[in-house]
């Protein structure tokens, strides 16, 4: 399986002068370090959570599955906002547009369900909680605030461990895989 982001919301979820207010910095001297360590935190939540914060869009591939059978395919990093394309894969450059295929949501995770013909299913979809930071819980903002002051902090490498505060604020939203 592979999963690629192929476009992600242009907009920060927390911006440089936010976090530099949390952190109560007043100078300029470190904006790259800190917009660094923001974008490492960002893709830091969204792999601990295992979802999509603005919205993004992916691109999803899966190993060839048993032909002529029915099938459920969990689609990573919900929340699904829109399928834009389903195919086949025969080769890279022979791909079958798939039009009959249903999408079941359980316990939060999105599974795509189709009729397999034995080859790899292609999925380019969207997901995240919105376009905006207004639409992302109040907790993910928080998190990436903490997560940044914390690696800036102890940006020597010690004590760069995750602070207990950012799971506990994260695991209510985390969704859990069993592969």
């Amino acid at each position: 399986m592979q999963i690629q982001r192929v476009n992600v919301s242009p907009m920060e979820l927390v911006t440089l002068s936010a976090l530099k207010e949390h952190m109560r910095i007043e100078h300029d001297a470190e904006d790259n370090l800190l917009k660094s360590l923001q974008r490492a935190a960002y893709d830091w939540v969204e792999q601990f959570t295992c979802r999509s914060l603005l919205t993004t869009q992916w691109k999803f591939s899966s190993l060839p599955l048993k032909g002529g059978s029915e099938i459920r395919l969990a689609l990573p990093f919900p929340n699904l906002l829109e399928i834009e394309e389903v195919f086949h894969a025969f080769t890279a450059s022979n791909k079958e547009r798939v039009r009959k295929f249903t999408v079941q949501i359980k316990n939060g995770i999105p599974y795509l369900c189709l009729l397999s013909k034995g080859v790899p299913i292609e999925v380019a979809y969207s997901a995240g909680f919105g376009p905006h930071p207004d639409f992302v819980p109040e907790a993910f903002h928080h998190v990436i605030k903490v997560l940044v002051a914390h690696w800036y902090e102890h940006r020597e490498g010690s004590n760069c461990g995750i602070p207990d505060t950012v799971e506990l604020f994260l695991r209510p939203y985390q969704i859990r895989r069993l592969i």
